[in-house]
């Protein structure tokens, strides 16, 4: 198992749209990050809004540690993941090393350790991205607060939120061997375009009675980038 795990990991590091597309993500965070204050700025000079005069571009630390890939950046991660996870399949590889091993499953596990560090990395690689853009911009000050640690929490969180994505897709994936679906799952999962099936799952079942609970609170595409105050059970519970 230990020589396969490493394998997956020669595997990833190895992999060209890997570091091209978490160098997208650090490109596009960074210019996010340099570029919103300028927004903001021409937001507070067109707008007859006066709250539009509250608006300011101080940023804090642990607000760039908590919210390394949001929005939109999640298809980019997931678009990795998916090609990560189907390379072996789709090059013929995995005909010539399954039969090798005591279990086929032992891929599967393999797989799903290495997209761990996948995740990990392109986390790394958005909060620096995010980071060096305000850093940079001469309208933002970034300052140091005492929510450090919460922040951390809620990066692990999302990294395990991530896995629980990441498994549907590694069944999709390597169960199924259907990248498409696969990709279009993940897509869904990134744009959370999934609340409209779970309003409609809420309303049966508020049919058999059950009109308080809400399953969108146990889906980890909902519950990702959440404050989590109030949701880390939910949180870990869905992730399980």
């Amino acid at each position: 198992m230990g020589k396969l795990i490493k394998m997956d990991f020669y595997r990833l590091f190895q992999s060209k749209l890997f570091w091209i597309l978490c160098a997208v993500t650090f490109g596009i965070e960074m210019i996010i990050s340099f570029g919103l204050p300028f927004l903001l700025d021409m937001v507070k000079n067109f707008s007859d809004n006066p709250d539009s005069n509250n608006i300011t571009n101080d940023v804090s630390f642990s607000s760039l540690v908590s919210e390394p890939i949001t929005g939109l950046l999640l298809i980019v991660m997931f678009a990795s993941v998916t090609a990560f996870l189907f390379a072996d399949i789709r090059n013929g590889y995995i005909k010539n090393i399954a039969g090798q091993l005591p279990k086929k499953g032992h891929t599967v596990v393999s797989k799903f350790v290495a997209s761990i560090i996948h995740n990990f990395i392109f986390m790394l690689f958005g909060f620096l991205g995010s980071f060096i853009g305000n850093l940079l911009c001469p309208k933002t000050t970034i300052f140091f607060d005492n929510k450090i640690l919460s922040a951390l929490v809620v990066v692990v969180l999302n990294l395990i939120l991530s896995m629980a994505m990441v498994s549907i897709i590694l069944f999709l994936t390597t169960g199924l061997r259907n990248k498409t679906l696969a990709s279009i799952v993940s897509v869904l999962f990134s744009v959370s375009a999934l609340s409209l099936l779970y309003m409609g799952i809420n309303k049966l079942l508020e049919v058999v009675g059950l009109k308080e609970f809400d399953i969108g609170n146990y889906m980890p595409d909902q519950l990702y980038g959440q404050k989590f105050d109030l949701a880390a059970v939910n949180s870990v519970i869905s992730a399980a």
